[in-house]
């Protein structure tokens, strides 16, 4: 008995093992069986035998080289442009101009106080008349002793005392005669004038005001032509020919000027070159004024202007581009390119493209190397 029911236990042991083991067995096999459908299934969907999808498109064009637009700031000013002052130290007593008062060349500005300098004057008048005076009596001496020398009444010697009074008297009338004249440039030099045709733009002082030589009393603006001075980078300044038509955006408003200038001197620090252009209209612009001057900048790349969305992202901050054959249902080819030069519509690229390729304009992050694509009967034409 107990020989049947070890048996039996060993008989039950060994048929749970092969059962477990005929499970598992299905299992993989099901398995096995499940992925390989799955696969048949996928690859039936290969992108040849799905729908092409229809994409913009555009024809490659190379080019060797390209330009970028460039501006170059600078600003507006006056051609003259002064600080007036009084060149002696004195007491302002007269201001008869305001700011923003229209003066033209010669008018009087300002006075200053002269009444030392007039009393000067007339102590320099009468020392004047005085050594004149002098000099009259000097003169008949002279006269009257040659007389008498020629008669044999006096001596030589009191001849050439008597010329030697004269020239003294002659000399002392000279020194007063300079002094009064000295006097006299200065006396005009207490009266301020305007040296150009402007516009009073500062007034420093008040009536009353006791200045030193040098203190800025007015500054006046030339109302001639306006000028703009720009700084320009020395690859593009060429450009720029002396009496040439240039248009200057100031603000909102662009104007026509001439380049009348190009100064043969290099800035140190910015290694510019500064023009000067001329306006040919003062309206609606004001020394000051920002302005901008365009120009264009040349590049010796190779390569082709193509749209900013028929980019991608590509590995190593490059970009692709999707071209496709020129069949009716083609599939895409990813070409890696390198971005030189964007002005955020279009990019200046070069790269792995050929001219005349057809490329996907748009739309490119929902396409993928090698899936079927359909041109339309008319392409678009390239980005420039």
């Amino acid at each position: 008995v107990k020989g049947n029911v070890m048996t039996a236990a060993h008989t039950s042991s060994g048929s749970g093992k092969f059962t477990l083991f005929v499970s598992i067995a299905v299992f993989t096999v099901a398995l096995v069986i499940l992925l390989m459908t799955a696969g048949l299934g996928n690859a039936t969907q290969t992108p040849e035998a799905r729908v092409p999808v229809a994409v913009s498109t555009g024809t490659v064009k190379i080019q060797s080289g390209f330009e970028t637009p460039i501006n170059v700031f600078g600003l507006v000013e006056s051609p003259k442009a002064a600080s007036l002052s009084f060149d002696m130290a004195g007491q302002v007593n007269t201001l008869l101009v305001e700011e923003g008062d229209v003066v033209n060349k010669g008018d009087v500005l300002a006075r200053q106080d002269v009444q030392r300098l007039n009393a000067r004057k007339r102590e320099l008048q009468a020392s004047l008349e005085r050594a004149n005076a002098d000099l009259e009596l000097a003169r008949v001496n002279s006269e009257r002793t040659t007389s008498l020398v020629e008669k044999k009444l006096e001596s030589a010697q009191r001849l050439d005392e008597v010329k030697a009074s004269l020239n003294v008297a002659k000399a002392q009338v000279n020194e007063m005669q300079a002094a009064l004249e000295s006097l006299n440039v200065e006396i005009n030099k207490a009266t301020l004038i305007s040296p150009f045709d402007g516009v009073v733009n500062r007034r420093f002082i008040d009536e009353g005001s006791v200045v030193s030589a040098g203190t800025p009393v007015f500054g006046v603006t030339s109302i001639e032509k306006y000028q703009a001075r720009f700084a320009v980078p020395a690859d593009v300044v060429e450009q720029f020919g002396v009496n040439e038509s240039v248009q200057v955006k100031v603000g909102d408003i662009e104007v026509t000027g001439t380049v009348t200038q190009r100064l043969p001197v290099r800035n140190v620090q910015t290694r510019t070159i500064d023009i000067l252009v001329t306006l040919n209209s003062n309206e609606s612009v004001r020394p000051g004024d920002m302005a901008i001057l365009s120009g264009s900048r040349s590049h010796s790349e190779t390569g082709s202007w193509l749209p900013v969305n028929a980019l991608s992202n590509g590995l190593r901050g490059l970009w692709r581009v999707f071209v496709l054959s020129n069949e009716q249902n083609a599939t895409l080819e990813a070409r890696v390119v390198e971005v030189v030069y964007t002005d955020g519509n279009n990019a200046f690229v070069r790269g792995a493209l050929k001219d005349g390729e057809i490329y996907v304009s748009e739309g490119t992050h929902k396409l993928a190397p090698g899936q079927m694509v359909s041109i339309p009967s008319q392409h678009q034409a390239g980005a420039r």
